[in-house]
């Protein structure tokens, strides 16, 4: 079969559903002049600012607002919109929270599930990788859907790839809306499952959290066709540490598991995304990926005209019906590691993208390797 990675987007996984949400993307964390912790944004997006200097325009205002400049963006329409300023106005730190977004949480807190899992199968059970998050956009007034995954990291941030929030191919009226927790059968609520006795067990009903922001990679190019960068982080506008069913996984933060390569491991992937039959599962799923080879991933990708850059991205899968596929987008590639005496899950990479049709033997899929921008998901967390 013919393998096409032509610069059609929807040649690779997960670019044809995804928003361009230009009106949510920040540019990264920031401090003003006065030292004040912000999120740098275009000048329209910041009211404080805008209506200092539409209301009372002086050279006191004039000088605030060049002080605040963090960036520019050329590829907007709008002078306003070009000028990026570190805007400080947002309530990060809301009354009653206990633990703040810049605090990753340790091996034990998270990265751990409640009970024994059976081995083998392709259906999760009902509150496996409780960390899983559905990213949810609003297509038209009354219209929603889900197109995308994440992971939640701690208390405000859930981990995705820069695909989904960011992309030229999709209609601009999308609107990047919110993200659901507790998620396991999109077609129930809560969702419930008759045990071995006939007896009715349910989980908690899942839970949606509108969408603060979202900060992509700033080396992210979604023209690109080899999709390098491929990592974005979403914050909630509410803090999730008053649910006690979601737990985290952890993220890659010592050296030596943020420097691994983790060649010919086997790792774990859950999403919604596309089956067999072409459409998109309403239940949780779950497939095992091996971890290939950088070189001869590099060589059979180069062998269409890819480059992988194997410091910021890894390859695992290439069976043949067994892979990530439309709708996945921004999951977590995962693996374990005993930790005093226990094994905890972290997120090794995201899916970012592989062949069309998905599953062909032979080619793996192509995830974003997280450790190596662990400096970067650190610098862009705030309390």
């Amino acid at each position: 079969m013919f393998l096409s990675f032509a610069r059609n987007a929807c040649l690779l996984i997960g670019l044809c559903a995804v928003a361009n949400t230009d009106s949510l993307i920040a540019y990264g964390a920031c401090k003003n002049h006065l030292q004040e912790p912000g999120i740098c944004i275009k000048l329209a997006e910041c009211s404080y600012i805008l209506n200092m200097l539409t209301t009372n325009l002086t050279e006191e205002t004039r000088h605030f607002m060049n002080k605040s400049q963090c960036g520019h963006d050329s590829s907007q329409d709008s002078l306003a919109k070009r000028i990026l300023v570190c805007c400080t106005e947002r309530p990060h730190n809301r009354k009653g929270e206990t633990v703040p977004g810049n605090i990753l949480p340790k091996p034990g807190e998270c990265g751990t599930m409640l009970s024994n899992r059976i081995l083998g199968g392709n259906t999760t059970e009902i509150d496996e990788f409780p960390w899983m998050a559905l990213i949810q956009y609003k297509t038209a007034p009354d219209a929603f859907g889900f197109y995308c995954g994440g992971s939640l990291i701690n208390s405000h941030y859930v981990l995705t790839a820069a695909h989904c929030i960011k992309n030229l191919n999709i209609p601009s009226h999308w609107e990047l809306y919110a993200v659901r927790l507790g998620e396991w059968d999109l077609r129930q609520d809560p969702d419930c499952v008759v045990d071995t006795r006939g007896r009715r067990d349910c989980f908690d009903p899942y839970t949606d959290i509108r969408i603060d922001y979202a900060i992509v990679h700033p080396s992210y190019i979604p023209t690109s066709l080899y999709k390098f960068n491929d990592i974005a982080l979403i914050r909630l506008v509410d803090s999730v540490t008053r649910l006690t069913h979601f737990t985290p996984i952890c993220l890659p933060v010592a050296k030596s598991i943020r420097s691994k390569l983790f060649t010919n491991q086997v790792m774990e992937v859950a999403g919604w995304g596309a089956t067999e039959n072409g459409t998109n599962s309403p239940i949780k799923l779950k497939i095992n990926q091996k971890v290939w080879n950088a070189t001869r991933c590099k060589r059979t990708y180069h062998s269409h005209g890819m480059a992988i850059n194997s410091n910021f991205q890894m390859c695992a899968g290439g069976e043949e019906g067994v892979d990530t596929c439309f709708g996945d987008s921004g999951g977590p590639l995962m693996v374990t590691e005993r930790i005093d005496d226990s094994n905890v899950y972290f997120v090794a990479g995201l899916v970012s993208y592989g062949p069309q049709p998905c599953g062909l033997s032979g080619w793996p899929g192509i995830y974003t390797r997280v450790g190596s921008y662990m400096d970067w998901i650190i610098a862009n967390l705030l309390p």
